[in-house]
């Protein structure tokens, strides 16, 4: 079972998170119940590091620089829509 020490994450930026091992294949395997449930646990605890996940997964999946078209709010509609399918659960 996963520790949920998130003491670890709390000062971490975008480029943090970039770097981190368990933070980087959560965004490769998303499907990885383990890692996705203490990322989300994390979330729910730090709401206002969403922007500097988004800015990491980004730099992760779009090394070269090549942006999206979505908005800050339609990123946070997005985590919402995450959020309320999490605690349905």
């Amino acid at each position: 079972m996963v520790s949920l020490n998130f003491q670890k994450y709390e000062e971490y930026c975008s480029e943090d998170f970039v770097t981190d091992f368990y933070f980087s294949q959560w965004i490769h395997t998303p499907d990885n119940l383990t890692v996705s449930y203490f990322w989300e646990n994390f979330l729910r605890i730090y709401p206002y590091k969403i922007h500097e996940i988004e800015l990491a997964r980004h730099k992760i999946l779009k090394p070269n620089g090549f942006s999206s078209n979505f908005s800050q709010r339609d990123i946070e509609s997005l985590w919402h829509q995450i959020n309320v399918t999490i605690t349905s659960i």
